[in-house]
């Protein structure tokens, strides 16, 4: 059975409103969705003339506040769940398995932190993750965990 080694919680997708958890595996790297922009099309879709006029609105907060109640919703979830499971929970989850991967680096830049993956196929597909600062031992810790001989 597959057994999960670790997780990345809260990191950044392609976009800085998609979050995923990264669960590391023996086998592959699952990321599964905490917020993504479709959770929010009903609030972003309204046009608020607060916003407009004065750079504030009441739509933010409701982003806000749906944002951190899908997180501990789907967190609540993961929990009694398989990696194979958790990947069905959301069309956006994905998965890497360890094989496709070419090369991995936790980039340590001044402004970007972040964990990037090369893969094989399809060949210079690069999958990008952004990190905190307070995430990046944690990355390093994984990686050397699963993938030591692909660390750059």
């Amino acid at each position: 059975m597959e057994r999960v080694v670790g997780v990345l919680k809260g990191v950044r997708g392609r976009t800085f409103d998609t979050v995923y958890d990264l669960f590391f595996t023996d086998k592959r790297i699952v990321a599964a969705i905490l917020t993504h922009p479709s959770d929010f099309n009903d609030i972003n879709r309204k046009i608020d003339l607060g916003r407009i006029l004065i750079g504030g609105s009441p739509g933010e907060w409701a982003v806000k506040k749906r944002s951190l109640d899908l997180i501990e919703s789907r967190r609540s979830a993961f929990a009694d769940k398989t990696v194979d499971e958790i990947l069905a929970m959301h069309s956006s989850n994905m998965e890497i398995d360890y094989e496709n991967i070419s090369c991995v680096s936790v980039e340590k830049g001044l402004v970007k932190k972040s964990l990037k993956l090369a893969l094989k196929n399809p060949p210079g597909v690069k999958v990008s993750f952004s990190l905190e600062k307070s995430q990046i031992a944690k990355a390093e810790e994984l990686v050397k965990k699963v993938l030591p001989e692909k660390a750059k």
